[in-house]
């Protein structure tokens, strides 16, 4: 009888362990933050040699549709043509215990100078970039500093590279994987979002894992630099 007591005591400790656990994971674990599935080239706006950040959260009901996009950092030259190109692009929606739910997707945009011969262009601390509060328990990852890719040398390329970038719940890049793209951009764009900075995610005011939408739109040679 003392050996089954024994045995009870500890399989009701093992449950007890397990819920506890589960308990502590279940507010990361039960939500999934959209996810992009498809990008489209962004124009680099003729006539201009501005370069700059334009940060956008696309708002994506339960079926996937892009509902709108908010400008939550505004390069008035640029913004125009990151807009035009999110709104058509394609997400799979958010998912909270299992079911598709209402989220969005915090997405940078790098309007990339053409720098000529692989040289570095210093970027910007990007800290003051507009609320990142409200709409719902999820709060995006957000970029406060941030490169300009390096152009590569001997090439003339110019075009749009979409990453989709895992960030962890301490802010630092996990996984970079190309939606859109081709070498050597997207060797480039890629090198630099490793070495950015990040707050991280929060959901129900915990940090957790996430993903962003980071695209660079490399200008072509006739454009050059601000």
């Amino acid at each position: 009888m003392k050996a089954i007591g024994v045995i009870v005591f500890v399989v009701m400790l093992t449950l007890f362990a397990g819920e506890m656990r589960g308990q502590s994971n279940a507010g990361e674990s039960a939500y999934k933050p959209v996810d992009i599935t498809a990008a489209s080239d962004i124009a680099y706006p003729p006539a201009t040699s501005t370069t700059g950040f334009v940060t956008l959260d696309a708002n994506v009901d339960p079926s996937g549709s892009v509902q709108n996009v908010r400008v939550v950092r505004d390069v008035p030259s640029l913004t125009d043509a990151a807009l035009t190109a999110v709104k058509n692009w394609s997400f799979s929606a958010a998912q909270l215990n299992g079911s598709a739910v209402a989220g969005r997707m915090r997405v940078n945009v790098v309007f990339n100078p053409f720098n000529a011969g692989g040289v570095g262009i210093p970027g910007e601390a990007l800290g003051a970039a507009g609320p990142t509060n409200g709409g719902g328990d999820f709060v995006p990852a957000k970029v406060t500093a941030a490169n300009y890719a390096t152009y590569p040398a001997n090439t003339v390329a110019s075009g749009t590279v979409v990453l989709d970038v895992h960030v962890g719940k301490n802010g630092k890049v996990e996984q970079v994987k190309a939606v859109r793209g081709t070498d050597p951009l997207t060797a480039a764009a890629t090198s630099a979002v490793k070495s950015w900075k990040f707050a991280p995610a929060t959901y129900q005011g915990k940090a957790v894992s996430s993903r962003l939408v980071v695209a660079f739109v490399f200008a072509s040679p006739s454009q050059g630099t601000q």
